[in-house]
């Protein structure tokens, strides 16, 4: 069975819930990020990838993101929330980082196995096509 996505645009890539545990903004210096934030399409706004996993979706505004979620989700043990958080240096609370709030049925061994499996399937789909957007729209759509 191949995942099903697709694209859709938003006013702000930080509104994807991995977006503020990836993108780390490098002191001295204003809006600059490591890794980079990604970029607008003129007049759309910045590209979601939207990923149907059984009964839920899964959002990304970078490939970046895609990358740290399959990362996370394929270490054995699962790292704590707790563990996550203290990696981004800043007073934010275990409770407010991303795999808290990653549904549980997500969250056993075997499940992450199956959903790391189909991301990766989906990250060979898109990755070299994700900033070229604004010209193939409707050519991203799987399902």
């Amino acid at each position: 069975m191949k995942p099903a996505f697709h694209f859709t645009y938003e006013k702000d890539w930080r509104s994807a819930p991995v977006a503020f545990w990836v993108h780390v903004p490098v002191p001295g210096t204003k809006d600059v990020c490591d890794p980079p934030a990604p970029l607008p399409i003129p007049h759309r706004g910045y590209p979601f990838l939207r990923v149907a996993f059984e009964s839920h979706e899964l959002q990304f505004s970078a490939i970046a993101h895609l990358d740290h979620f399959i990362d996370i989700l394929s270490r054995r043990p699962l790292p704590t929330t707790r563990q996550l958080s203290s990696l981004r240096g800043l007073p934010v609370g275990p409770n407010g980082h991303w795999l808290s709030r990653l549904p549980a049925a997500l969250k056993s061994p075997r499940k992450r196995d199956k959903l790391v499996q189909a991301l990766r399937a989906v990250r060979a789909q898109v990755a070299g096509s994700w900033s070229d957007l604004s010209l193939h729209r409707t050519a991203f759509r799987s399902g």
